[in-house]
């Protein structure tokens, strides 16, 4: 070899060499900083300081470990693309940030205040504000100051003006409240947009014209002038079905005239406690309650030293106020100490299952498993007539506060109806099938509350993307859960997941993609005392992480035990306001009812060994045995922690007879290396199509063979791994959000579950692990594996109001089109289930 060969060779050596020793400093680098910042050591990113405070590791052996590591470098380049996630540079990665951000607002307090005449102010406009950091931030100062005057003492007899006006979005009536009365949308356009015959009166669907109203009965609706109201008013539920922009504003204009206010107003502390109050039942809205006066008096001392009225005279207030919820409530925090369940003097009533005790002790030795006694499930005629004796006596006293009262019309109600007789409580919004091109997916409204109902999950609208509302929901049924949880365990309520939530917790611990019920069960004894302590009760999350608020409605007819013969199966909802979608809520108690002979086929009941056993059931033929349900198993779902039945694989599998096992539904597929469930044309971009695609019939049509791209995820490499991260944003994010949970629940599984695989007829049996009653040393690993790790996090998902208002139209791509797989991805037909 030539000496300028030599030469070149050592140059080239000395430059791979300094490209590696720079490559080696700057992964050092990274590591410090991002150590230094809280972020993890497998992985450069924030989700590591999740999965560490899991106290669990990656097991790269496992074959359905998060990642395979049998190409290093593939591996590598997934843990780089996860920490450009972290890095976020541009903010490109948005959506993994869920903090709440963007949360002071600007505006002139002179427009809000109760005396005034200036045409600008709000009280004389005939539109509508809304902001939700303008009501939070005013109502958590007017609660603070009141806490103070009152010394703490009475802060649940505290009472505060409320209208709906200030708590849900009515400003899609703007448009028709800045034209004459005359000119604006009647009860004739109602009907032109549903299936309501021409010659029908007004009256079969509810509706008055604004014009038929007396100036007597538009006061008696908390107005001054006909022009501050729509064109029509819908005074009840419309049975016949509508577009879904008339459904819309039908539930809004009942909610601006005709809804009652809520009973109590509970603010949730993620540091634990609660701050509630009374609501006073009539309609007051801010701007003439008088709370920016309230707000004025105590921020602006000058305005108290020469009163209000005079300080306003003199326009000495500034036309620009800068309000912040988050400041508003951790000041509340800081001044006033919020409710407390241990506090209590009677808390064995309050915690009566011990899981308010159990849930909050930091001893890694405490059982969280929460037992569940048969008397839990029992409920009679007597004692409903015991609780009609004790409110009768206590009406003979005092005045029943609005809770108590309509607690005591429930019962009654629930005597004077049987199951034949009780009107249906819930009212949906029925939709029309077939007529409307932007209905994706024939959304026929049946999981939306018709009064809060704010459009169609996937129902198109402009200036967003299928993704995009996809992303709305994934929001909303996150924080819907983590609300319900957080106010349930913060008050000692003991609920679970059931049906589909359950069987979504059972793959990843997170919920489907495909899939927006959610549902729990509580036992009738729980159920009862929700009704009868918080029924109508707005809930608002912890101001720091969003701006929700969630209505608690327990159906008048709960006391009746027996199926329901008139769409009464849901006994309560916890319903988000802003958008209609909720919690389905049953109860389980011993009742008449006949147990169907599918649940003894099934090898659920024994009619032998179960003959003298009780059985409870909902109102909609779910039955159940104690043991199969007690005692209630502590977990996580999306990040929430939550309780779960006992028995879980029998129960499943008769719901869902190939829930466990196949990991294919409806196009979607779960990867078992991501723990995702991931739609079909997601995974072929990265896929080989020859070894999916088939040849069906004479026309030679090409179809997808569903059964190959199982085993091609099963499959999957590193390299296509890495090909669908690196392809995929909303991929490479999700993964990115979960990875943590996901590993913890495969850990769990192993306690849980254990499978049996037969290799002659290659299918696998899932059955529970009897070792964890058995083997107390298994047990008690798995009690401390559940301590160290279940607890609440971040968020997983970002602020609704963030959302919907700031941060999608600021990101929103109008080239990004509607895809034709998203248009009925989540109408998907479940598998069928026993009634």
């Amino acid at each position: 070899m030539s000496l300028m060969a030599k030469s070149f060779l050592t140059i080239i050596k000395k430059v791979c060499l300094l490209i590696i020793f720079f490559n080696v400093i700057y992964l050092i680098s990274s590591y410090i900083y991002y150590a230094g910042e809280g972020f993890g050591v497998e992985i450069f990113n924030k989700q590591q300081e999740l999965i560490e405070s899991l106290n669990i590791d990656f097991d790269s052996n496992d074959p359905n470990a998060e990642i395979s590591t049998t190409n290093i470098d593939y591996q590598n380049q997934i843990e780089l693309l996860l920490q450009d996630v972290a890095n976020n540079a541009n903010n490109e990665y948005w959506l993994t940030n869920t903090d709440l951000t963007n949360t002071e607002i600007e505006i002139n307090p002179n427009h809000f205040l109760n005396e005034t005449d200036s045409i600008e102010a709000w009280k004389n406009k005939n539109e509508i504000f809304y902001d939700p950091r303008l009501t939070m931030s005013l109502y958590i100062n007017y609660l603070k100051n009141k806490f103070i005057e009152n010394n703490d003492s009475d802060m649940a007899d505290l009472e505060v003006p409320f209208d709906w006006i200030d708590w849900i979005d009515f400003s899609l009536f703007n448009i028709d409240l800045a034209k004459p009365v005359k000119d604006r949308k009647s009860c004739h356009w109602i009907k032109q947009f549903s299936e309501i015959p021409t010659n029908a009166e007004n009256h079969v669907f509810q509706c008055i014209d604004n014009q038929e109203l007396s100036p007597n009965a538009i006061k008696i609706l908390g107005f001054d002038r006909h022009e501050q109201l729509p064109g029509f008013i819908q005074t009840d539920h419309a049975e016949q079905r509508a577009t879904n922009r008339i459904r819309v504003s039908q539930g809004k204009s009942y909610i601006l005239t005709h809804m009652p206010n809520p009973y109590k107003l509970i603010f949730l502390n993620k540091e634990g406690g609660t701050y509630e109050v009374q609501i006073s039942q009539e309609r007051n809205r801010i701007t003439k309650s008088g709370l920016m006066n309230e707000y004025i008096l105590n921020n602006y001392p000058e305005a108290n030293q020469n009163k209000l009225t005079n300080y306003l005279k003199q326009s000495l207030l500034s036309p620009k106020l800068n309000l912040d919820p988050t400041k508003e409530f951790t000041s509340l925090k800081q001044r006033i100490k919020p409710l407390h369940v241990f506090e209590s003097n009677n808390i064995d009533q309050i915690d009566p299952f011990n899981m308010y005790r159990s849930l909050h002790s930091d001893d890694i030795n405490t059982n969280k498993s929460l037992p569940l006694p048969p008397d839990a499930f029992r409920y009679s005629d007597s004692l409903i007539d015991q609780q009609i004796t004790l409110y009768k006596r206590l009406e003979g006293q005092r005045k029943l506060s609005a809770n108590e009262q309509g607690f005591l019309e429930s019962l009654e109600l629930s005597k004077y109806y049987d199951t034949f007789t009780e009107p249906t409580y819930f009212k949906q919004s029925t939709l029309i099938l077939g007529k409307d091109p932007k209905n994706r997916g024939d959304d026929r409204g049946y999981h939306y509350d018709w009064r809060f109902f704010n459009g169609g999950l996937n129902y198109q609208v402009k200036g967003w993307t299928s993704k995009e509302l996809n992303t709305r929901t994934t929001i909303i049924l996150d924080r819907l859960l983590r609300n319900w949880f957080r106010f349930t365990q913060e008050k000692g309520i003991v609920s679970w997941i059931m049906h589909g939530p359950l069987l979504s917790w059972y793959w990843n611990a997170n919920m489907f993609p495909f899939d927006n019920d959610l549902d729990v069960q509580m036992p009738i004894k729980e159920l009862v005392r929700l009704g009868e302590l918080y029924n109508q009760t707005l809930v608002v999350e912890d101001l720091n992480e969003g701006y929700g608020k969630f209505l608690i409605d327990v159906g008048t007819y709960v006391h009746n035990r027996d199926i329901s013969r008139h769409a009464n199966h849901i006994d309560a909802r916890f319903i988000d306001v802003d958008t209609g979608i909720y919690i389905d809520i049953t109860g389980l108690s011993n009742s008449d009812a006949p147990v169907p002979a599918e649940f003894y086929n099934s090898g659920l009941f024994d009619i032998k060994k179960d003959f003298n056993e009780e059985i409870y059931n909902d109102r909609r033929k779910h039955f159940y045995k104690v043991d199969q349900l007690s005692p209630l198993r502590y977990t996580m779902l999306g990040g929430v922690p939550v309780h779960i039945p006992n028995k879980l694989s029998e129960r499943l599998k008769f719901e869902y007879p190939k829930g466990l096992t196949r990991p294919e539904f409806a196009n979607w597929f779960f990867v078992p290396k991501l723990g995702l469930w991931l739609r079909q044309d997601q995974l072929t971009k990265v896929l080989d199509e020859n070894d999916y695609r088939i040849v069906v019939g004479e026309n030679k049509e090409i179809k997808f063979d569903n059964e190959k791209i199982i085993n091609l995820v099963i499959d999957m490499t590193d390299e296509e791994i890495y090909k669908l991260l690196k392809t995929d944003q909303a991929i490479l994010s999700e993964y990115y959000l979960t990875r943590g949970y996901t590993e913890f629940h495969k850990k769990e599984n192993e306690f849980i579950f254990k499978r049996i695989h037969d290799e002659e007829k290659k299918t696998t049996e899932v059955l529970d692990n009897d070792e964890l009653i058995t083997n107390p040393e298994l047990a008690k690993q798995y009690m401390q594996f559940i301590n160290s790790n279940v607890n609440y996090g971040k968020p997983l998902r970002k602020p609704l109001f963030l959302y919907e208002k700031i941060e999608q139209p600021k990101y929103h791509d109008d080239n990004e089109l509607f895809s034709p797989y998203d248009e009925v991805f989540r109408q998907v037909s479940k598998e069928p289930k026993p009634n």
